[in-house]
C-alpha cells in the first residue's frame, strides 16, 4: 500500500514538473534573483475541504536579508481533487523577483499566486508547488516548494496562494 502511493506521488510530481517547469523558467530568466523565503504554517481547524476546491488559512513569514515580514495566508486547491485531511502543515517557497526596479518588500508579496500543486499524506505529508502571481506578476514563488506535515489523503490540481500583509 505505501510502496503505491509512494508511485502515484512521484508521478503526480513528475507531472507538476513537466508542466509548470516552462512557464516558471521563462520567468526565471528575466529574474532579478532570490529574495528570500516565504514560510507558511496552517492554522488548525481552518481548513474547507470541498473536493474539487479546498481552502485552509496560513501565518506566513516572508525572511529577506535578515528582516521578516508578517503576512496572512489562503492556500489550497482552486480547481483539482482534494482529499486529504492534515493536522498540521508548512509550507516554504524560495522568493524569486523578475523586475530590476525597487520594490517595497514590506507589502510586495501581497497578492494571489497560482499554478500546480500536488501532494500526498499517509501519516506523514509531502507535497511540491510551483506559483506565480503578486506584484504585477513580477514575484515568482519558484518551484518546487516542499511541503510537510501530517495527515492522510491526497491533493492534486491548480493550486494558489493569496498573502495578505498583517
Amino acid at each position: 500500500m505505501k510502496a503505491s502511493i509512494i508511485k502515484i506521488f512521484t508521478s503526480l510530481i513528475a507531472s507538476l514538473v513537466l508542466v509548470c517547469a516552462p512557464f516558471t523558467v521563462a520567468h526565471a530568466d528575466d529574474a532579478k534573483g532570490e529574495i528570500g523565503v516565504v514560510t507558511c504554517k496552517y492554522i488548525p481547524g481552518s481548513k474547507v475541504n470541498l473536493l474539487i476546491h479546498s481552502s485552509a488559512s496560513f501565518n506566513c513569514v516572508f525572511d529577506h536579508g535578515g528582516v521578516q515580514e508578517a503576512y496572512d495566508g489562503e492556500a489550497g486547491i482552486g480547481l483539482g481533487l482534494d482529499l486529504q485531511w492534515t493536522d498540521q502543515s508548512t509550507m516554504a517557497y524560495t522568493v524569486m523577483a523578475s523586475t530590476g526596479k525597487d520594490i517595497d518588500w514590506s507589502t510586495a508579496l501581497t497578492g494571489t499566486y497560482t499554478g500546480g500543486k500536488a501532494s500526498a499524506a499517509f501519516g506523514i505529508q509531502l507535497g511540491a508547488a510551483a506559483l506565480i502571481g503578486g506584484s504585477n506578476d513580477s514575484i515568482a514563488l519558484v518551484p518546487l516548494a516542499l511541503e510537510g506535515g501530517t495527515g492522510l489523503g491526497a491533493a492534486a490540481g491548480i493550486g494558489y496562494l493569496s498573502l495578505q500583509n498583517k
